[in-house]
């Protein structure tokens, strides 16, 4: 027995009620699919920022840890530790 068959068999048992509500689950699974297939994907690297490093002469791991150790600097008010202002 095909899939279709089977599908056909168990909404033949069920009441008029049901048969009805099954085809409007039907319906409403073929506009999800048919809104789902419609969203193209795209790779991010398609997108413009995507290598916006590239070819620039930065390492960015150092540059990263650059920007990390001014945090670790701070206190918990914001207040730059390494800076005397008295």
């Amino acid at each position: 027995m095909t899939l279709l068959e089977q599908i056909q068999k168990e909404v033949k048992a069920l009441p008029l009620e049901k048969q009805t509500e099954a085809l409007d689950f039907v319906i409403f699974l073929q506009q999800r699919s048919a809104v789902t297939t419609q969203v193209k994907l795209r790779s991010l690297s398609a997108h413009p920022v995507f290598g916006s490093w590239r070819g620039r002469d930065v390492d960015a791991l150092k540059y990263q840890q650059e920007i990390r150790s001014e945090w670790d600097n701070l206190d918990g008010k914001g207040n730059d530790n390494d800076r005397n202002f008295s």
